[in-house]
């Protein structure tokens, strides 16, 4: 009987995600000047916090923020851990404004290329070597310069539970190359939430912001491990709290 709940919680939800996107999303994207940098964050805020509010309430599934004290001042890149979708709604809750790497594919849809547009994010292809390397580190210090945070998976694509990948380049070789330091996010919410899963258990996520990591005087793969080491022990961490 309580599976039962959860599905038909879960699929509730899922259906109000997708509403939600539909309404709120295009809003976001209306041109100047009856949508101005300000207020266009101020629509995706209130989207995050939509489906926060939605996630508590029809699944049972509530999240604490742990470590807002280490948000230094100045804006750099972030690592995040990527297992869910409830980070993405962190990232655009707490971080703004922000630029995204993210998949090229996503361009195909009409609404998500008008969102890589309008926000300046910077699409990446799977799988094309050092060029593209090279074209998202370019673009990551144009966004840098323009005073944004910069946000990265740095695995790539969700990955399941507690499982992780070697970590690309790109996000510590523009850290490095704009003098910016690392700020890792880590968190259990692919427990609740699980990668391409329709389940959204009752429980609560914990997102942890860590220190932020120095690149200077660290060559790229050091700092890689320094970031998916802290972000992977962290995940047991929030997991006792």
């Amino acid at each position: 009987m309580l599976n039962l709940k959860i599905f038909l919680c879960s699929l509730v939800y899922t259906f109000l995600l997708f509403v939600s996107f539909i309404l709120i999303a295009p809003l976001a994207l209306l041109p100047k000047p009856l949508m101005n940098e300000e207020r266009r964050w101020s629509v995706v805020k209130l989207w995050a916090d939509v489906n926060f509010y939605l996630l508590e309430h029809v699944c049972g599934l509530k999240y604490k923020l742990i470590g807002q004290e280490n948000i230094p001042d100045e804006r750099c890149v972030l690592f995040v851990k990527h297992s869910s979708v409830m980070e993405v709604f962190i990232g655009l809750r707490y971080f703004s404004p922000s630029s995204w790497v993210g998949k090229h594919e996503l361009m195909y849809l009409p609404i998500f290329r008008g969102a890589y547009k309008k926000f300046k994010l910077i699409p990446v292809k799977r799988g094309m070597g050092r060029i593209e390397v090279d074209r998202v580190v370019k673009q990551g210090l144009d966004r840098l310069k323009e005073n944004k945070w910069l946000i990265i998976f740095p695995e790539g694509h969700r990955m399941p539970y507690k499982q992780t990948k070697k970590y690309g380049l790109s996000g510590s070789l523009l850290a490095k190359g704009s003098g910016k330091d690392i700020l890792p996010i880590s968190h259990n919410a692919g427990r609740y939430w699980k990668r391409r899963g329709l389940l959204k258990l009752p429980g609560t996520v914990y997102f942890s912001i860590g220190p932020v990591i120095s690149t200077k005087e660290k060559t790229i793969e050091e700092i890689n491990n320094s970031a998916q080491t802290w972000i992977q022990n962290e995940i047991s961490v929030v997991d006792e709290l």
